[in-house]
């Protein structure tokens, strides 16, 4: 049962809804209908609305994709806006960033959100595949699994990537700097034997 407080809610959030219930052109049916998405997304766009608590972490990627969808047609870029902080902290493990990262290719249409889901997956697989004979391993295991062009987009976005401390495209975190005038403004150093450098 829907009361009468909830068109003029929907109206003040959603310039889309509020077309549709008090525009020249506004709904006249009992019930309208919606399509191309599930009961379950359109019910977290409605708990977003009144404010209620969202457990974000129980939702899929493909369901968070369906949240996309409708913050995107009925302009709630604030509900946009948190979706995509969602999918930069989506759980990854080796064994579903694959999945994920495909599912984020799938939904190009939304190339806001689908690039940060494809840069969540770059980040987790840099972080955790630190070494190119790592990264060759992971992206050798993955021909023939139907997901070459995901692998090639993730790959683009990992040789990308700069340090974030120095700027440089190889992070020297703990590794030999031959001079001290291979150092970068702004650069943190930790220093692995104090005594060697002025020795």
């Amino acid at each position: 049962e829907i009361c009468d407080e909830v068109p003029l809610i929907l109206g003040l959030f959603s310039p889309v809804f509020k077309k549709e219930f008090f525009g020249l052109a506004r709904e006249t049916k009992d019930v309208i209908p919606v399509r191309q998405t599930t009961l379950e997304s359109f019910d977290k766009m409605c708990d977003y609305i009144y404010g209620k608590t969202i457990e974000w972490e129980e939702l899929s990627v493909e369901e968070l994709f369906d949240v996309v969808n409708l913050a995107e047609r009925y302009q709630l870029p604030r509900l946009m806006d948190e979706v995509k902080s969602q999918m930069e902290i989506v759980p990854l493990t080796m064994e579903s960033v694959m999945e994920v990262a495909d599912t984020g290719a799938e939904f190009i249409q939304f190339p806001s959100v689908s690039d940060i889901l494809l840069n969540t997956c770059a980040n987790f697989l840099k972080n955790n595949l630190p070494t190119e004979g790592q990264l060759l391993r992971f992206t050798s295991n993955q021909s023939g699994r139907g997901s070459e062009a995901t692998v090639l987009q993730l790959l683009a976005l990992i040789m990308d990537k700069k340090c974030s401390n120095c700027g440089e495209g190889e992070c020297r975190d703990l590794k030999d700097i031959p001079g001290l005038e291979n150092l970068f403004p702004g650069c943190n150093l930790t220093v692995k034997n104090p005594n060697s450098v002025w020795a």
